[in-house]
């Protein structure tokens, strides 16, 4: 009786390959849940520092996180409000959420006050990829400093593409990326501004 191959996904031996570059502390470009992203091992500073000279971006600035679910975001911060539950939980689209009390990660990408921006990705690669590694990925648009965000892979350079160790072939065809997540930045008593739109 001959066994029944197992359907994966079309992404997956893409997806393992990027869990793979990431453990070893590579640097990946791959299609996010809002634009094309350059990310890696948020945990890691050599890789975090590798993601920095890429991007030519001061050693100073805050990078945010993207993870899976939520018991990688109660991880990584000492006290999370309920509002930025609310925020994660019934947002209908990709959001952005800054706390203090940022913690377990390389301390170069927090901002003031240990703070952390962090996402509750929902597209299943990033998904994948962030179980796979089992640690927040350090996330940033796949773009020069100051250079305009790419609004596809084509629109990518080829600097970026040289110095990352991995590329993604998920999601390369579609034509326009989606636009960049909404924002909201948390004080150290739970109250709340919206960054961005």
């Amino acid at each position: 009786m001959s066994r029944k191959k197992k359907n994966n996904s079309p992404w997956l031996d893409d997806a393992l390959e990027a869990v793979r570059t990431l453990r070893a502390g590579g640097v990946i470009i791959h299609r996010s849940d809002t634009v094309w992203g350059v990310a890696c091992d948020a945990t890691n500073s050599e890789a975090v520092s590798k993601l920095r000279k890429l991007k030519r971006r001061d050693d100073n600035s805050p990078i945010l996180v993207l993870v899976a679910d939520n018991g990688l975001i109660e991880r990584h911060f000492s006290d999370i409000p309920e509002a930025a539950w609310d925020l994660f939980e019934h947002s209908n689209r990709p959001t952005t959420v800054i706390m203090p009390g940022g913690k377990g990660v390389d301390p170069s990408i927090l901002g003031p006050e240990d703070s952390l921006g962090i996402r509750l990705v929902h597209d299943e690669w990033t998904q994948f990829v962030s179980r796979g590694l089992a640690r927040p990925l350090a996330s940033s648009s796949a773009n020069i400093t100051g250079s305009p965000t790419p609004i596809n892979f084509d629109s990518i350079t080829l600097e970026m593409l040289d110095g990352a160790d991995f590329t993604s072939s998920h999601r390369r065809s579609e034509l326009d990326s989606s636009r960049p997540s909404f924002i909201a930045a948390f004080d150290a008593n739970g109250r709340f501004k919206i960054l961005r739109s």
